[in-house]
């Protein structure tokens, strides 16, 4: 690391190649293991007088290899002689100075790659009264990690440009809250369709000195739930998250920038509530904490045995931390230990051995561009759309419609293929009936198969002298091809063909019936006039030559009467969403409260236009397209009752 470039105080650091294992494709990324610290906070005067300053330390680390990336830390309970040890990757001892030493040596390394789109998340972890809020906060004249991380970034900025944000908010009873616009309204999570969470609503504020920062985070501080409790004065009743966002200018022509974010989560402790005396809403709390620390817990087994299934989604703490734990973030655990408490030392440090295995898959966040990329974007899909044929429907459209035809039917083309061997001069073009025409209409014919059938003949007799292949020339005149004109009938020439022409003939004329059989010995073929008449046909999606199929068993009669079904019930179904009440949208079979909430939150910025929208409210495909099935069934199954 020492030889690599700096540039402002900035590391220019590699990512590893190795492949991300999500459902996304990003860019290289490199594995990073959630780092494990321990810090153990000094014995309080109240703890030193209650024992006459006899007190001696269970937490104590054992002797190891300087060379080592690891320590062991020992645990021994002094009255019961039970000891326990574990392997870690720092030690911070009872000094009164720790917390800087563990900004110095931990969390500064971290910043720097923030500002190169990277994303980093510090927690304190550890028991009611073990020193989180301390670690994490500080005071006036030892500040904690969240000043100390805030008052780099600033410095570091003054030589790049950056811009920062800052956010402040709470996980009381389960329900986020922001701290820096108190509202009464709950900050919902949002999960996008890269697995990224996002808090709608949550207020963000632009800071540019240390002292702006100062005042915002100790107006938010005081808004935070903290009680008395039995074994802590002032006790934290809630999860608080300091969130920092970095906006990094790459001084391109685009005007992109590189985002990346730092979390510093202050953890609220476990409490055994038969030694804190918890009554009413101290005893809600206490059980919301104990619950999400719980499922935390559950998270880190579930990672670390490869569980198929991790239950990020238990609880609104371990949606926050998904990110640091499996994800795609830098994480650096900080587990806060009360060295007179035996069993609470155990419990802490043996969760954070386990997040030690726990393998995060690094990789910088994209960039961020105006306005203008988007129009690019846009214009590219148009030019790719083009490229792979979609717009096989318009010209078709344009052909049916247009009096001046400048395309022949590829069904006329496939006629002319033929024209490879030898023709005698007396070979003249041969007239086709109106309503022949109307069978070469729609691109790809009305009969491909019996195009086929005729080129197969045709190449069989390529060294018979003197075959006469029927070729059609512009069949359509410059008036309406739909309509009969007399003009646009040319007298029909007899000519002198043989007996595969006349084979041929006979398929690529729609005159012949379904199921009459073909006579090779046939003599000469008498067609009568007929009207000029268009088959009714019906289009099939997909990129295939032959885009129309002949409605000939009432199956396909009944499947295209479906689609036109399912078409008209998905147009009703997002008007419904558009203009229905948040009660009468929780009618609907699939939708529920919250989902309700977001629909009526989203249609107030952009309406819905099609069930891709629904994407937006953080529902996946899948989600959007069962919720409109059970939506639908739920609507045909009151029909058929009440039929």
């Amino acid at each position: 690391m020492a030889n690599q470039p700096e540039i402002c105080g900035i590391k220019q650091t590699h990512s590893q190649g190795v492949s991300t294992p999500g459902k996304n494709h990003h860019p290289p990324s490199s594995i990073s293991k959630v780092r494990v610290i321990v810090r153990v906070r000094p014995f309080l005067p109240r703890e030193l007088s209650s024992r006459n300053g006899n007190l001696i330390s269970c937490v104590s680390l054992r002797e190891s290899d300087s060379s080592s990336d690891e320590v062991t830390l020992f645990l021994k309970d002094h009255e019961t002689s039970r000891n326990e040890c574990y392997k870690l990757d720092a030690f911070f001892g009872q000094e009164d100075n720790n917390v800087s030493q563990i900004f110095e040596r931990e969390v500064r390394p971290l910043i720097p790659g923030i500002f190169q789109g990277f994303n980093a998340t510090i927690f304190a972890y550890g028991a009611t009264g073990s020193g989180k809020t301390y670690t994490m906060q500080g005071s006036d004249k030892l500040p904690g990690l969240m000043p100390l991380a805030m008052s780099n970034i600033l410095l570091m900025c003054e030589c790049t440009g950056s811009k920062i944000v800052i956010s402040y908010y709470e996980i009381y009873l389960d329900k986020c809250y922001d701290l820096l616009d108190p509202k009464e309204k709950e900050i919902l999570i949002w999960e996008d369709k890269d697995g990224q969470i996002h808090l709608k609503g949550l207020a963000q504020t632009e800071v540019s000195s240390i002292d702006r920062f100062n005042e915002i985070f100790a107006s938010a501080i005081q808004r935070r739930k903290v009680a008395h409790t039995g074994l802590n004065d002032v006790s934290s009743r809630s999860h608080g998250v300091l969130g920092i966002t970095i906006s990094t200018p790459c001084h391109d022509s685009v005007g992109n920038a590189i985002v990346g974010k730092l979390n510093l989560i202050d953890l609220a402790g476990n409490e055994d509530n038969k030694r804190t005396c918890n009554e009413g809403i101290r005893l809600q709390e206490s059980a919301k904490i104990n619950q999400s620390l719980f499922a935390l817990s559950n998270v880190i087994y579930a990672l670390n045995n490869g569980k198929s299934r991790i239950p990020y989604r238990e609880t609104k703490l371990t949606r926050i931390l998904q990110d640091s734990l499996g994800g795609t973030s830098r994480a650096l655990m900080v587990a806060c230990l009360n060295p007179g408490e035996y069993q609470e030392c155990v419990h802490t440090v043996s969760l954070a051995a386990r997040s030690r295995h726990v393998s995060n898959f690094v990789y910088p966040s994209h960039k961020n561009g105006n306005s203008n990329t988007k129009i690019d974007m846009e214009a590219k899909l148009l030019a790719w759309l083009e490229l792979k044929g979609k717009m096989k429907s318009a010209q078709r459209t344009g052909f049916c419609n247009s009096p001046f035809p400048g395309r022949t039917p590829s069904s006329v083309k496939s006629t002319r293929k033929f024209n490879t061997c030898s023709r005698t001069n007396e070979t003249k073009v041969v007239r086709r009936s109106p309503c022949t025409a109307g069978r070469n209409l729609f691109s790809g014919g009305g009969y491909p198969l019996h195009c086929e059938e005729a080129q197969k003949l045709a190449a069989a007799e390529t060294n018979q002298e003197n075959l006469a292949i029927p070729v059609y020339g512009d069949i359509l005149s410059e008036s309406n091809p739909f309509l009969p004109d007399e003009s646009s009938f040319v007298e029909e020439e007899a000519i002198s063909m043989s007996p595969l022409t006349k084979n041929i003939k006979s398929l690529e004329t729609p005159h012949r019936e379904a199921l009459s059989p073909i006579n090779s010995n046939n003599g000469n073929l008498h067609f009568g006039p007929c009207d000029p008449k268009t088959p009714k046909l019906f289009s099939i999606p997909g990129d295939v030559e032959n885009d129309f199929q002949v409605l000939d068993t009432p199956l396909d009669k009944f499947t295209a009467r479906s689609s036109r079904l399912k078409s008209s019930l998905v147009q009703e179904y997002i008007e419904f969403l558009n203009t229905a009440s948040r009660e009468e949208l929780m009618e609907l079979k699939g939708i529920g409260e919250k989902i309700a909430e977001y629909i009526v939150e989203l249609r107030e910025t952009s309406p819905l236009n099609s069930l891709g929208d629904l994407e937006k409210i953080g529902l996946s495909s899948k989600q959007v397209h069962n919720m409109f099935g059970r939506a639908a069934r739920g609507l045909l199954a009151n029909l058929v009752l009440n039929a």
